[in-house]
């Protein structure tokens, strides 16, 4: 069993190389609402045999805080923010149809939905060294609710939605891990010894290997088996990885002199795709872009003509191909929709990209 440990500057270098995009966790500043209003313009024809229009229909809510996720193609749950506490929103953007999921007294931080499950888990804030998960299903029904010691809380699920992987640190960024079922609701402590992990299969994880002992700038890429464990080395010279469906993603600097990475796509072990990207420096590291997945193609962004702006670009490792969607936008957090036609886009997710032409438009008026 681990004991928790002292994580100083080191875990600002893991959270980038692990590729994790988590905002601050237990406070949060309201955006200025200004910064997610645009005015609406009229909306192209998006349906795929051009037969059918779609509009968006921008939210109206003044407490807007954020959108989190989408509830299925057409529709996302967004947070709302007043003195009360906080309140998740199912809203459909072109109905325009509002109706709460969930509302609690405490300031919800993050949501993340597992689809394969239907199951939410939604990480609240009701004190600063204190955070809580709340497990619902689809009807908005609490499956199960856990709350930690933490100032910083990092959760993810497994594949089927059958285990949640959570990470609990202290303000001395000291942490501890736990693994919550979803069959019997156990919660075993400190499963494994590291913060941050990525799922390969429900038995299976994956990490980077870093030596704290000395600083690095990759790391060997590792996995490792709940049920065995057992570690074996998958790949070497690794700053951030991933996985979607039966691919695997990551980023491999063989000379870390040059700010050179070469991106690599495999499908069950096997080499599909790779190409070399220029990397942006970040203080002594590299940062790494933002990235999502739907229908077995990645959206990631790559640095673009300006400096500082970013290309969002479409990348099918089947086909071998890539294409850019929009150039020289801002490397921001993405959500795709489960059909990949949208994303949501944004520091808030406060913006929606069509994919099919690269329009952008604000969610929120």
């Amino acid at each position: 069993m681990m004991r928790a440990r002292r994580f100083t500057a080191l875990l600002f270098i893991v959270i980038i190389a692990a590729g994790c995009s988590q905002e601050p966790h237990q406070s949060r500043d309201v955006p200025d609402e200004k910064a997610v209003k645009s005015e609406q313009t009229n909306e192209k024809d998006m349906s795929a045999d051009k037969a059918a229009e779609k509009d968006l229909v921008p939210l109206s809510d003044s407490e807007f805080f954020s959108a989190e996720d989408w509830t299925d193609e057409s529709s996302i749950y967004y947070l709302s923010e007043n003195a009360g506490g906080s309140v998740v929103y199912q809203y459909n953007l072109f109905t325009g149809e509002r109706k709460p999921f969930f509302e609690t007294e405490a300031s919800i931080v993050q949501l993340s939905i597992n689809r394969e499950s239907g199951l939410l888990a939604v990480h609240s804030s009701p004190t600063s060294y204190e955070a809580s998960i709340t497990v619902l299903d689809q009807s908005g029904n609490i499956r199960t609710e856990r709350s930690f010691p933490s100032t910083e809380l990092n959760f993810s699920w497994s594949p089927s939605g059958e285990k949640l992987f959570i990470t609990a640190f202290d303000e001395n960024w000291s942490f501890e891990t736990f693994l919550l079922s979803m069959s019997d609701y156990s919660l075993e402590k400190n499963p494994v010894e590291l913060p941050f992990i990525q799922w390969l299969t429900d038995d299976e994880i994956t990490y980077l290997k870093w030596n704290e002992a000395e600083p690095q700038l990759t790391a060997p890429l590792a996995a490792y088996s709940l049920q065995t464990k057992e570690e074996r080395i998958l790949e070497e010279h690794i700053i951030s990885h991933a996985h979607f469906g039966e691919y695997t993603f990551s980023i491999k600097v063989e000379n870390e002199e040059e700010s050179t990475g070469t991106y690599l796509f495999f499908k069950n072990g096997e080499l599909l795709y790779s190409f070399d990207v220029p990397l942006t420096p970040l203080y002594s590291e590299w940062l790494i872009p933002e990235y999502d997945t739907a229908e077995g193609v990645f959206y990631t962004f790559i640095p673009g003509d300006t400096e500082g702006k970013f290309d969002l670009t479409a990348v099918d490792p089947e086909k071998e191909t890539m294409s850019t969607i929009i150039e020289n936008v801002d490397n921001s957090p993405i959500s795709l929709s489960p059909d990949g036609e949208y994303a949501l886009y944004g520091s808030y997710r406060e913006k929606l990209i069509h994919l099919k032409d690269g329009e952008i438009k604000s969610i929120v008026k």
